[in-house]
């Protein structure tokens, strides 16, 4: 990386975090770009040669936003994990880190673009859980196509994150992973036609 580009990212990377530490703060519509410039500690001419908007800006940061908070990544890989009884740690800690997060997720879900990132989200953590089923059950058949398990499994897991974030429901982290783990368990058993001795 040459130092000019260094310094684009630098400065991206200020903007980035600038702005993700507005967002829990405040709003998403109640943050300006002079805001962003000013948390930033550049000039709004300098913010202008990066994004073109906030707008911008805010789609520039959703996949860092995705992977800071672990939307994906903390899903089960194997097939024995999947079908467990049991959560796997991870998905404890995935929702663990969520809590920790609220305060600047739940904003986030409300700003006038929170369809578009909460689609992205859904997308690529759909696209995750598929590859993941792909290899977990490379023997089996399912009688519902993974692209469409995929996305039902994906679409449940950010609705009830929402839901858990906006009604600031009393259910732990541990008690979330357990049932959300439950629901996908019986889907996925469901799909490959699973029985209590497999």
């Amino acid at each position: 990386m040459t130092k000019t580009d260094r310094r684009v990212q630098r400065t991206r990377d200020l903007l980035q975090k600038a702005f993700i530490d507005l967002l829990g703060e405040r709003g998403y519509d109640a943050i300006t770009i002079q805001d962003i410039a000013d948390r930033a500690n550049i000039g709004r001419t300098t913010f202008y040669l990066h994004y073109t908007s906030k707008d911008a800006l805010f789609i520039s940061c959703h996949q860092a936003i995705v992977t800071e908070f672990h939307f994906g990544l903390r899903y089960p890989h194997s097939r024995e994990a999947l079908l467990s009884p049991e959560a796997p740690p991870g998905m404890t800690v995935a929702y663990r880190h969520l809590e920790d997060a609220r305060a600047l997720l739940y904003p986030m879900f409300h700003g006038k673009d929170s369809l578009l990132i909460l689609r992205r989200i859904r997308d690529w953590n759909a696209q995750e859980i598929e590859a993941i089923l792909r290899v977990a059950f490379a023997d089996a058949d399912s009688a519902i196509p993974l692209d469409m398990l995929a996305s039902y499994l994906a679409g449940a897991q950010i609705a009830l994150m929402q839901w858990w974030l906006e009604k600031r429901q009393p259910y732990t982290p541990e008690n979330l992973a357990q049932m959300f783990h439950r629901l996908q368990r019986a889907a996925i058993r469901d799909a490959f036609g699973l029985t209590d001795s497999q």
